[in-house]
C-alpha cells in the first residue's frame, strides 16, 4: 500500500510542479490593454482578460463604433464573465440577450505573425480584428428565432499592420443559461499558440487513451470473472470520463463531426457528466457494501438518472440550469463517500486508505473546476487529472484484489513443495550423516563460506543503496554543495539526504544512526523511509523532526532507535533559511560580510521524548553566505578531553576558509583537521556538508 501511495504522490507532484511560477500578465482596464512590454519576450502568450467596453442590447460593426462612441458612453464588462441575471428575476430567460464588446490592445508586434486561440462563447459570436471579420461561431442575432448556437474552438492567424490592434466581438445567446464571454481569448506569436494547442491535443489524447484503456481492460476482467461486478461499473465510469474529455475542452467530437447539431453535442456533454455520479456510486457501493447505506445509494442512483432523463427530454434553455444543482448533489455524494471510507479505515479494511487518498485528490480537483466554471475563481481546470489519478490508483487496487487469490494459491503450492523438499533434505542429511560424516563437515565449510560471501555481497549492496539515497540533486542556480563523507566502514552510521521539494525549495537532512555496517544500513533505510514519508506533509523543519520523533517513539520503541538529526530548508522565493536540530552539536553559518552565526539545538535527540515540539530558527540568506553542517565525528578527536576546545578549534578552521574559492573549502578543512589531530583518518564516522548560496 505504501508503494501505491508513493506512486500516486509522485504522479500528482508532477502535475503540481508543472505549474511553475511565471510573470503576472497585464489585464485590460476600461477597454484598453497595454502588453507590449510583456509580449516583447518570446514564447509569451496573454489572455485578453479584464474590463472590455460593453454595449448591451446593440450589435454593430467596427465602422459604426466611432459614431456610436460620440453619442453614447460605453459600459465596462469583466471578461471572463456572463451577463446572466438572477433566475428569480428572469426565470429561464436569465441568460438571453445580445451585446457588443470592444478592446483596444497595444502589443508592439507590428508585422509579426500572431495567432489567437478563440474558444466557444455563449452561445454565438462574430469576431472582428482591426475591422476585419476573422472568426465566428453560429449565427449572431437579435431574436431567438434566427439565432443559431455553435461550439467550435478555433485558432485564427493574422499579421498586425500596427503596434496596436482593435478587437470587437458580437455575442448573442438564447439557448444556454449563461450568456456572454464566459471563455477568454489567448493571443501570442503564431508558433507559440500552435505549439500550445498541439500540446493540449497530445495531453488530452494521452488522457483519453489511458482512461479508455483502463476501462476496456476492466471490461475484459469482468467478462472473464463475473463474480466481481464492481469491475464492470468501474469500466463504465472510465469510458464515460474518456468520452467527456473527448467532448469538452477543445471539442474534439465537433472537429471530427462538423455537422453534429449543437443541441446533441451539448446533451452529450451534460450526460457524460451526469451519468458518472450514479455509476461511480454503484462501484463504491459494491466495494464497501458493509459501510455504504443502501438508501443513500438508491438516492444517488435515482436522483442521478432523473437528472439524465431531464437532459434527454428537455431543451438546452431548460436543462443547462441543472448544472449547479447537480454539482451540489455530486458534492453531497462525495462527502458521504468520504465518511464511508473513514469508517472502513477505522475497521482496517485493506485498501481503504489508498482509496480515500485518491478520492480526496479527485474531490479537490472537482471543487476547483466547479469554482472555475461558475467564474468564482480563474485557474486551470484540473478535473481530468484528478480523475486520472483516482482511476489509476483504483485500477491498481482492483488488480491487487484479483491477484490476491492467485497469490494465495501459489503460496499454498509453494508451501507444500517446500515441506516436501524439507522432508527430502532431512532424509538425505540423515543418510549423509550416517555414511559420510566428513562430507557433512565439508558441506558446512562450503555453507559457511557462502554465508560469508553473502554478507560481503549484502555489505556492498547496502553501500550502493546508501550512495543512491544520498545522491545530491542539481540545485543550480540557487545553491552549490560539496560533501565530505568519511565512514569508518563500508556503511557508516552518518546519513544525509538532500531533497528538492520544488524548483525554489530545498531540504537538507543530516543524522547520526547507531553502529556501523549492516546495522547502520538498516537504521539508515528506516530513517530514509520515514524522511521521505513525512517530507510530503511537513511544511517546516521542526514539523519534520516532530513527525519523525513521534514515529520512532511509537513504532520502534522496542528497537530503541535514538539518533541526533538536523533539518535545514531553503526557500528562495523568500530568501529564507529555516533550521531545526534535535540533539546535534552547534552548526555554523559563515556570513559573507558579518560574524559567523551559531545554530543551536531546538530540541532533544529523535525518539526519546513523546510529543515533543521542536523549535525553529529562521534567517534571511544572501549570495555568498556559507553554511557548514556536520556530525560530531568531524571534530571530537581534536581534543577528546575538552569538547569546548575541540569546538573552538573547528570554528577556527572554518573561519580560515572565508576567502577560499568554493571548490577548495572541503579539501582545506580536511587538511587542517588532519594537521590538528596529527592523524590521517577519523576513528568515527565523519560528515561535513558545505553549502554556498549562489
Amino acid at each position: 500500500m505504501k508503494l501505491h501511495l508513493r506512486w500516486m504522490g509522485f504522479l500528482w507532484s508532477l502535475v503540481l510542479l508543472s505549474c511553475s511560477m511565471t510573470e503576472v500578465p497585464p489585464t485590460a482596464s476600461k477597454g484598453h490593454l497595454t502588453a507590449d512590454t510583456y509580449l516583447s519576450q518570446s514564447h509569451k502568450t496573454i489572455q485578453l482578460t479584464g474590463e472590455w467596453e460593453y454595449y448591451p442590447g446593440l450589435l454593430f460593426s467596427p465602422t459604426e463604433l466611432p459614431e456610436l462612441k460620440s453619442i453614447r458612453e460605453p459600459h465596462y464588462f469583466m471578461v471572463p464573465g456572463v451577463w446572466t441575471k438572477s433566475f428569480l428575476d428572469k426565470g429561464f430567460l436569465a441568460g438571453d440577450g445580445y451585446a457588443t464588446f470592444q478592446l483596444e490592445m497595444v502589443h508592439g508586434l507590428k508585422g509579426i505573425p500572431l495567432s489567437m486561440k478563440v474558444p466557444e462563447m455563449e452561445s454565438a459570436y462574430i469576431l472582428f480584428v482591426d475591422g476585419e471579420r476573422l472568426s465566428s461561431n453560429g449565427f449572431v442575432s437579435t431574436s431567438y428565432q434566427t439565432g443559431i448556437p455553435e461550439y467550435r474552438p478555433q485558432i485564427i492567424d493574422f499579421i498586425p499592420k500596427e503596434n496596436h490592434t482593435s478587437f470587437l466581438i458580437q455575442i448573442s445567446n438564447y439557448h444556454h443559461r449563461k450568456g456572454g464571454p464566459a471563455q477568454v481569448i489567448t493571443l501570442g506569436r503564431t508558433s507559440d499558440i500552435h505549439k500550445q494547442y498541439e500540446f493540449e491535443i497530445l495531453r488530452d489524447m494521452l488522457l483519453v487513451g489511458s482512461i479508455l484503456f483502463m476501462g476496456l481492460y476492466h471490461i475484459f476482467l469482468y467478462w472473464n470473472r463475473k463474480k466481481d461486478p464492481f469491475t464492470y461499473w468501474f469500466a463504465l465510469t472510465c469510458i464515460l470520463v474518456a468520452l467527456r474529455v473527448f467532448i469538452t475542452g477543445n471539442k474534439y467530437l465537433v472537429q471530427l463531426y462538423p455537422n453534429l447539431p449543437w443541441e446533441i453535442h451539448l446533451k452529450l456533454s451534460y450526460l457524460s457528466f451526469f451519468f458518472i455520479t450514479p455509476i461511480f456510486a454503484k462501484y463504491v457501493y459494491l466495494l464497501f457494501k458493509p459501510y455504504f447505506s443502501r438508501r443513500i445509494y438508491e438516492l444517488l442512483k435515482y436522483f442521478g438518472f432523473a437528472f439524465c432523463f431531464i437532459v434527454l427530454v428537455t431543451r438546452s434553455s431548460f436543462y443547462t440550469y441543472l448544472m449547479v444543482p447537480f454539482q451540489i448533489f455530486t458534492l453531497f455524494g462525495a462527502i458521504y463517500t468520504v465518511l464511508v471510507l473513514t469508517r472502513s479505515i477505522r475497521d482496517s479494511l485493506p485498501g481503504s486508505v489508498i482509496f480515500l487518498f485518491s478520492f480526496l485528490v479527485f474531490v479537490a480537483s472537482f471543487v476547483n473546476d466547479i469554482l472555475v466554471n461558475n467564474l468564482i475563481i480563474n485557474s486551470p481546470l484540473t478535473i481530468h487529472f484528478g480523475i486520472f489519478m483516482m482511476f489509476f490508483v483504483q485500477s491498481i487496487y482492483i488488480a491487487r484484489n484479483f491477484s490476491k487469490g492467485f497469490v494465495d494459491a501459489e503460496n499454498l503450492a509453494i508451501e507444500l513443495s517446500e515441506k516436501n523438499q524439507t522432508l527430502q533434505k532431512v532424509q538425505n542429511q540423515i543418510t549423509i550423516l550416517n555414511e559420510r560424516l566428513e562430507t557433512r563437515v565439508k558441506d558446512k565449510t562450503i555453507e559457511l563460506q557462502s554465508k560469508l560471501d553473502q554478507i560481503t555481497k549484502d555489505m556492498k549492496l547496502a553501500k550502493s543503496i546508501i550512495q543512491s539515497v544520498t545522491k545530491v540533486p542539481d540545485m543550480d542556480p540557487h545553491i552549490k554543495v560539496d560533501i565530505l563523507y568519511k565512514p569508518t566502514a563500508d556503511v557508516g552510521g552518518d546519513i544525509f539526504f538532500v531533497k528538492r521539494i520544488q524548483d525554489f525549495y530545498y531540504r537538507f537532512f543530516l543524522g547520526d544512526a547507531t553502529g556501523h555496517g549492516l546495522q547502520a544500513a538498516l537504521y539508515s533505510m528506516m530513517i530514509q523511509s520515514e524522511f521521505e514519508r513525512v517530507s510530503a506533509v511537513a511544511m517546516r523543519p521542526n514539523d519534520l523532526l516532530f513527525y519523525m520523533n513521534q514515529h520512532f517513539y511509537d513504532k520502534n520503541a522496542d528497537l530503541r532507535i535514538y539518533f541526533p538529526a538536523l533539518v535545514m530548508d531553503f526557500d528562495f522565493h523568500q530568501s529564507i533559511l529555516r533550521y531545526a536540530g534535535g540533539g546535534v552539536q552547534n552548526q555554523i553559518i559563515l556570513r559573507k560580510n558579518a560574524d559567523p552565526v551559531i545554530l543551536e539545538n531546538t530540541g532533544p535527540i529523535i525518539g526519546i521524548l513523546e510529543h515533543y515540539r521542536y523549535g525553529i530558527f529562521e534567517s534571511k540568506v544572501e549570495s555568498g553566505d556559507r553554511i557548514f553542517l556536520f556530525t560530531d565525528g568531524l571534530f571530537e578527536e581534536l581534543n577528546e578531553a575538552d569538547g569546548l576546545q575541540a569546538w573552538d578549534d573547528l570554528l577556527s578552521v572554518i573561519r580560515s576558509t572565508r576567502d577560499l574559492p568554493f571548490q577548495e573549502v572541503i579539501s582545506s578543512v580536511q587538511t587542517m583537521l588532519y594537521q590538528k589531530m596529527n592523524k590521517s583518518s577519523w576513528k568515527d564516522d565523519s560528515t561535513l556538508i558545505f553549502i554556498e548560496i549562489t
